[in-house]
């Protein structure tokens, strides 16, 4: 009577712990300050405002007053399941995220020294995810809840020719992350010829670290021209956690059997290649009263071509998987409109491309191509600063129909996320 997989089991969670920490477009979050992001991330070639921190640190030389900005993004998530026609396991199912507020956090401090030189420090979150799903939930044998949290915390310097016309500047990032994820594991019962919940496995790692640098670059040839370039550099974690392992019981004589096949609590590591981003950008204000701004920026998700883990415990069980992610491009467009000396009013759009090969695509992580527009204000009095956001973002619907899935789960996603930035701050 063959009711546990201990192997399946194992394997299933190390997949959870790389997958859902690292991977695709929708766990960089490019939204790190509410003006930028109102102009749909195209901010390479302004960067006036703290968050080049972030979009381009060179941008902090051209701002010579002490400014403090802090804020965050409030993201909503929604996304509709439905089962391939022809799975088994998936026809005639559906499953949606349960709901849930993600807020990555932004804060910004930038000090400027004698007319050309800034100082800076920012603290900031580049990659996140959750993906909740309801309960019931017919994928709750890949992913029930995958939680990736990250924090940013860079010092970083600027400096500018005394005409102003080009700026350069560097920073160091520390960065620590942290993963937690659930899901059950399937049994088969011989008697009745049915699957059932045999157990629950739940990873939890540490807050692990790594360090990395950025650079950019900001040139101004003409008084109505702007060029900037920004690099972020590639980077790797080693996490380090463990798995639980708990037994759903069902009452019955295969209890014994579950519990006689259920692996012992272990410690599992595997390493993320977080990847580099280059980010370049043209802006103009020649026509009056308007800032304009085009971008493009890759992202090299092609660092992640394996997963290897390793387990504490069962070291038969090691790895190598093969992923074969791609290299991605979005590109970005954004408008400021000064309104009065108060008031501005932005706009932005942003195609982002995705890297995950259809193979990939499952509850855990059902990326795809996105298409987002945004609106903003701002408003600024005095040493006041106030910017406030939306952004409405649509995935394009993805499939795995027809397709062989690593996980063997079919089915099509439609996603769409809601986006609300804030920023506030006071210039000394």
């Amino acid at each position: 009577m063959r009711s546990f997989s201990k192997i399946g089991l194992l394997v299933s969670v190390a997949v959870l712990a790389v997958s859902g920490a690292a991977f695709g477009s929708g766990f960089g979050i490019f939204e790190q300050g509410a003006k930028a992001t109102a102009m749909g991330g195209a901010f390479v070639a302004t960067a006036d405002d703290p968050s080049a921190i972030f979009y381009n640190v060179a941008g902090i030389a051209q701002q010579r007053h002490t400014t403090f900005l802090a804020g965050g993004t409030l993201i909503n998530f929604s996304n509709q399941f439905t089962g391939d026609p022809n799975d088994p396991l998936t026809v005639g199912t559906t499953g949606q995220y349960a709901k849930h507020t993600f807020v990555p956090p932004n804060a910004y401090l930038i000090v400027p020294v004698g007319s050309n030189l800034t100082f800076g420090v920012g603290v900031f979150t580049p990659f996140g995810l959750r993906t909740n799903w309801e309960e019931p939930w017919v994928g709750r044998f890949v992913s029930r809840d995958a939680n990736v949290k990250t924090l940013s915390v860079e010092p970083a310097i600027a400096w500018q020719t005394t005409d102003g016309r080009l700026a350069i500047g560097a920073g160091v990032e520390y960065r620590r992350s942290h993963i937690a994820l659930n899901r059950n594991n399937a049994g088969f019962n011989p008697l009745t010829g049915r699957v059932f919940d045999s157990a629950n496995a739940f990873l939890n790692s540490d807050w692990d670290t790594t360090t990395g640098w950025n650079v950019g670059i900001l040139l101004k040839p003409a008084p109505t021209w702007r060029f900037g370039l920004s690099y972020r550099a590639d980077s790797t974690i080693d996490y380090k956690g463990k798995a639980h392992f708990t037994q759903i019981l069902t009452g019955t004589p295969l209890d014994a059997v579950v519990a006689a096949q259920i692996p012992p609590d272990q410690t599992i590591a595997t390493s993320i290649n977080f990847p580099a981003i280059l980010a370049a950008g043209i802006a103009t204000s020649a026509l009056p009263g308007w800032d304009l701004e085009a971008d493009i920026t890759h992202t090299t998700w092609s660092r992640f071509q394996t997963l290897d883990v390793t387990f504490g415990t069962t070291t038969a069980l090691n790895f190598s998987r093969p992923q074969d992610w791609k290299d991605t491009y979005s590109y970005r467009l954004g408008a400021n409109k000064k309104v009065n000396d108060v008031w501005d009013v932005r706009f932005g759009g942003v195609y982002d491309k995705n890297p995950q090969p259809t193979a990939g695509v499952g509850p855990l992580l059902p990326d795809s191509d996105r298409l987002g527009a945004s609106f903003g204000i701002g408003w600024h009095s005095g040493p006041f600063i106030l910017d406030l956001t939306e952004m409405a973002l649509h995935f394009k619907n993805r499939s795995t129909v027809g397709v062989v899935q690593n996980d063997n789960f079919h089915g099509s996603y439609k996603t769409n996320a809601n986006l609300i930035g804030v920023n506030a701050g006071y210039r000394f």
